[in-house]
């Protein structure tokens, strides 16, 4: 009878160190991966709120538009709008170095800049009021294009989680277009 009562306890102590084990290796590996995530996140020198604040003094303009890009190296995009129109500006979230700056340009095939800045009669604070009124937000992207021959204000205008595009005619001042984003 010892003998069997020694070995059901020799099992339930084996059985013990086996769950220990596991347990243990399972703590182990959950916790590197989440420590792992936690540095990955983490990893950005810069914050957001560093960035916002840097390109905004840099380029005396107002951030609009801002995304967290994952790649190696991590970086922030984000559209500034100043006095020259919009910007696209690539900046590196671990060292503050701008990576890239770029103007956006205007589609204008059907017309030479001399000719658009000639036949426009709204202005781009007056065409983004109007479209403001039509959608209320805020604009993250506005253009000068021409389509079918027509200048007009192309906007982007985020509203909370929602994002509109608004058309408004550059001559007339018209809302041609007021559409939800999907």
């Amino acid at each position: 009878m010892k003998k069997q009562w020694s070995t059901i306890k020799e099992g339930i102590i084996q059985r013990k160190k086996v769950i220990m084990t596991v347990s243990m290796a399972s703590v182990l590996l959950f916790g590197g991966a989440a420590g792992t995530a936690v540095y990955a996140v983490n990893k950005g020198n810069l914050s957001e709120d560093e960035a916002v604040k840097m390109l905004s003094e840099k380029l005396g303009g107002e951030v609009t538009q801002f995304e967290k890009d994952w790649d190696q190296p991590m970086t922030y995009e984000m559209t500034v709008k100043t006095k020259e129109g919009y910007q696209e500006v690539d900046v590196d979230a671990e060292k503050g170095e701008i990576l890239s700056l770029e103007m956006e340009d205007s589609d204008d095939d059907d017309l030479s800049k001399q000719q658009a800045a000639e036949t426009v009669k709204v202005s781009s604070d007056q065409a983004e009021k109007i479209a403001l009124e039509a959608v209320d937000g805020q604009v993250t992207d506005m253009e000068l294009d021409s389509e079918n021959g027509t200048l007009v204000y192309e906007l982007e205008i985020k509203q909370g989680q929602k994002e509109y595009d608004v058309v408004v005619d550059a001559t007339t001042g018209k809302v041609l277009k007021n559409q939800l984003d999907d």
